[in-house]
């Protein structure tokens, strides 16, 4: 199974082997190695650990259907979005 699904694997490496307490993004969602759909995919990266999905195709359809299936920003991810923008502007 892909490593974005792991979260045995995801916590391990990035948690404890190297003290890594950032923000988790997944790879691309729509990618052709994945084999569920586009929604099964995003909430399987998300109960893995991962903080943000990445959705390269940008059909905003599918765009849509990933925000009304996959609603909810957790405090931490809002927390770290919100200093990387302050960085970035």
């Amino acid at each position: 199974m892909y490593l974005l699904f792991q979260k045995k694997l995801l916590i391990k490496l990035l948690e404890k082997k190297i003290g890594f307490k950032g923000i988790l993004m997944s790879d691309d969602i729509s990618m052709k190695a994945l084999k569920y759909d586009l929604v099964t995919n995003a909430k399987k990266a998300l109960e893995a650990g991962c903080n943000l999905v990445l959705y390269c195709e940008g059909k905003i359809k599918d765009n849509l259907r990933l925000i009304r299936s996959v609603p909810y920003i957790d405090k931490f991810t809002v927390k770290k979005t919100s200093e990387i923008y302050k960085i970035l502007r």
